[in-house]
């Protein structure tokens, strides 16, 4: 059957169900008035709702923006599913539509609220709009049940609207002690710290580093300066030693021994030209023997003088020398100039002890410091939020005096639940109508599978096609004249019936319709 085109198709269908029409009127009235009889039994359902605004701002957001982010509630129906069906609101609803009244048992009432939660629907309709509805099949108690719900469910969420105004004011005022409390330990701390650490104060890290730069700077300065102390008091020794030299020479052995070399030398040349007799020979001996005398006795006066200086630990200095201008000012230049190394030292030592002592403060400052600046930095934090904590406290103040007298709003009624009139979801009218379409699609449904099914040739090209054997030719069935009879006898006997069918099809639903069934 596959290999007919739509039109062989559709001219074996008509056929199959012009042969098979008794078969059709059965069905067709089986299924028709099976479908009508469920409808005049199928229960009516009144769907009454009202629509309900939300404000789905949260108190602690105006009141903590900027401080805190708050966790936003956006799942309306599940919110709203929550405070609906719980046991505060469901007993309050029983109660208000007078179900306690006959006092039922507890398993009864657990039916009863089964039942009216089956029946809740809750559902966004727009913009912070919420949709509560309840079918039943009783319209007034529908209306009943979908008013005292959506007047429980407001009366709940103001009350939840000043629960979370308390709350928010609760929770502010908390922080708000604690960080007083934060605050207070830390004024402590900061205190204690200072007493015990008087040199830890902002800035002072800076203080000391310039201090340690000046020191470091005056040590240099000062080591320099002993270095070319200590050159110029090489360069005055060297100087004193010259002059020594030159003075040295001028002294009285000098004298002596000049005064004997001229001698000897006069005696050298008279010797030449006379004998030792000779009175000038004799003479010069004479006064070379004194003046070796002299000589004897002035180097035994030195030794015996530089012995004396030796043991008192003291340079021995001839008074020539001594008595020199120039010795004596190089002297006194020395003098200066050792006196000066000698404070330079000093100095320099002094500078290290103190630049060490400033590094062990600066170590000591540093730590300190370093902790100093954490507690200033967690006390202006602390106070900062403090002051800002004080300003929204008394926001939610006000936010909870509005709620509690009823200034502000969190739920409006949009539209209020009113008394169905018509009932809802699938009507007698539609299964009219679906009795009389599955009626007439149901048998001819059931004959076209048939023929999807049924294994018979019912045209010649499928012997063509499938079994590739050629048709000669094609017999077409006839009838005779009492058959056709017959048929037309049939066919008008259905056509009756089915007119019939119709029409009582048609009084029953009328009926239905104005009430009579």
């Amino acid at each position: 059957m596959h290999s007919l085109s739509l039109d062989k198709l559709l001219k074996i269908l008509l056929l199959e169900c012009f042969n098979r029409k008794n078969f059709i009127f059965i069905v067709f009235v089986l299924v028709s008035f099976s479908v009508l009889f469920v409808g005049l039994n199928w229960p009516k359902k009144y769907t009454s709702f009202s629509i309900i605004h939300i404000d789905k701002s949260n108190i602690l957001q105006p009141l903590m923006r900027g401080a805190a982010e708050t966790t936003e509630s956006t799942d309306h129906v599940a919110n709203a599913k929550e405070i609906i069906f719980s046991d505060r609101i469901m007993d309050a609803l029983l109660e208000n539509i007078g179900v306690l009244e006959s006092e039922p048992s507890d398993v009864e009432l657990a039916l009863i609220k089964q039942k009216i939660k089956g029946g809740l629907s809750i559902e966004d309709v727009g913009d912070n709009l919420l949709k509560i509805a309840y079918t039943d099949s009783d319209q007034d108690n529908a209306y009943l049940v979908a008013k005292n719900i959506s007047d429980l469910f407001i009366e709940v969420g103001e009350n939840s609207k000043l629960e979370e105004s308390q709350t928010a004011y609760d929770f502010i005022n908390k922080q708000v002690d604690e960080y007083l409390q934060k605050l207070i330990t830390i004024e402590k701390d900061l205190s204690d710290f200072r007493s015990n650490n008087p040199d830890a104060r902002p800035g002072l890290q800076t203080e000391i580093s310039n201090r340690i730069s000046k020191l470091q700077k005056d040590i240099e300065d000062n080591q320099l300066l002993l270095k070319e102390k200590l050159i110029k008091k090489q360069s005055i020794q060297n100087q004193l030693s010259g002059e020594a030299a030159i003075t040295i020479s001028q002294t009285k052995q000098g004298k002596l021994r000049e005064q004997m070399a001229e001698l000897q030398t006069q005696l050298e040349l008279l010797r030449l030209d006379y004998r030792d007799t000779y009175p000038d020979i004799v003479r010069i001996k004479a006064q070379l023997t004194d003046l070796k005398k002299a000589l004897s006795y002035e180097i035994d006066h030195k030794n015996t003088a530089k012995d004396s200086d030796r043991a008192k630990d003291e340079s021995y200095l001839e008074d020539s020398i001594i008595l020199s201008p120039l010795y004596q000012e190089l002297r006194s230049n020395f003098s200066a100039n050792e006196t000066e190394i000698a404070t330079l030292k000093v100095r320099i030592d002094a500078l290290n002890t103190t630049l060490q002592n400033e590094y062990e403060r600066e170590k000591k400052i540093f730590s300190g410091e370093e902790v100093l600046s954490q507690l200033t930095r967690n006390y202006a934090v602390n106070q900062e939020i403090y002051q800002d904590l004080l300003k929204r406290r008394e926001n939610a103040r006000v936010s909870k005096n509005l709620d509690e007298e009823q200034k502000g709003f969190t739920f409006k009624v949009q539209q209020p639940a009113k008394i169905p009139l018509l009932p809802t979801g699938i009507r007698f009218l539609h299964f009219v109508i679906a009795g009389l379409v599955l009626g007439i699609i149901v048998p001819i449904g059931l004959i076209y599978a048939f023929i999807l099914l049924d294994s018979r040739v019912r045209h010649s090209s499928i012997i063509v096609n499938e079994l590739e054997i050629p048709v000669l030719a094609e017999v077409c069935v006839t009838t005779t004249r009492e058959d056709a009879k017959r048929n037309r006898i049939n066919t008008i006997i259905l056509i009756v019936l089915m007119a019939i069918s119709v029409s009582l099809y048609i009084y029953i639903g009328w009926l239905k319709y104005i009430g009579q069934i």
